[in-house]
């Protein structure tokens, strides 16, 4: 989406490293790779214990995630390309439907600030959700044809309610998230570990998704060599 305003600008700038991808991954990776091994090896239950660190994980990314972003931020992005007031996050009322107030007044007033974005709530809320789906199916049998389409909903959701926003995720990129269910299947694992793993598999693509723009941002700007002094 063309970001015209310059509020659309800068809140476009926020996601233009892939660092807010990233964070999000490297929490499901490392909360969801916690919750297998209690789950393999401290627990009777291979199902309930990985989701409550999976959600804990989620929430705590909901309370510190911006300022591991502004820490990363302060040494990756700004050197390179300056610093931009960041994006207020303004929750959704109803996914997909964002917040807004109309009032009616005779007198002037500033226009609306556009550095807003909605990542949480059209991201890391969705992420949040589908974990429950997935659990919730894993309670009841978990089956084979699971394992093929639970990826499905949460590629959809994540194209399509992000497709207009400051940061779309590109149609073929979230086939390919969709398809890693399927793709699970040829590892034979068992149908107790499969739910396991889904939330991995989902931490992965997000990675690989933001170290692919994290590249190409640094490629694209490296660090400016400080000035020379200059000579009396």
């Amino acid at each position: 989406m063309p970001m015209a305003s310059p509020g659309q600008r800068a809140a476009s700038y926020w996601f233009v490293e892939g660092l807010p991808d990233i964070v999000l991954g490297v929490t499901l990776l490392i909360f969801g790779g916690l919750g297998l091994w209690w789950c393999l090896h401290m627990s009777k239950s291979v199902t309930w214990p990985d989701l409550y660190f999976l959600e804990a994980g989620l929430i705590l990314l909901f309370w510190k995630g911006r300022e591991i972003l502004v820490f990363l931020k302060s040494r990756v992005t700004y050197p390179r390309t300056g610093y931009v007031q960041p994006p207020e996050d303004i929750p959704d009322m109803l996914i997909g439907h964002p917040t807004s107030l109309i009032t009616l007044s005779f007198k002037p007033a500033p226009p609306p600030d556009e550095n807003v974005t909605r990542f949480n709530t059209r991201t890391v809320y969705v992420v949040f959700l589908w974990c429950f789906l997935l659990f919730g199916a894993a309670a009841n049998s978990w089956k084979s044809w699971y394992t093929a389409l639970i990826m499905l909903p949460l590629a959809v959701a994540l194209y399509a309610w992000n497709r207009r926003s400051e940061r779309p995720y590109p149609w073929w990129s979230t086939l390919i998230l969709a398809l890693t269910g399927p793709a699970l299947l040829w590892l034979d694992l068992s149908p107790l570990l499969q739910p396991l793993v889904m939330p991995l598999l989902a931490g992965v693509w997000l990675v690989v998704q933001g170290a692919c723009m994290l590249a190409g941002y640094l490629r694209a700007n490296p660090i400016p060599r400080a000035p020379e002094g200059v000579r009396a």
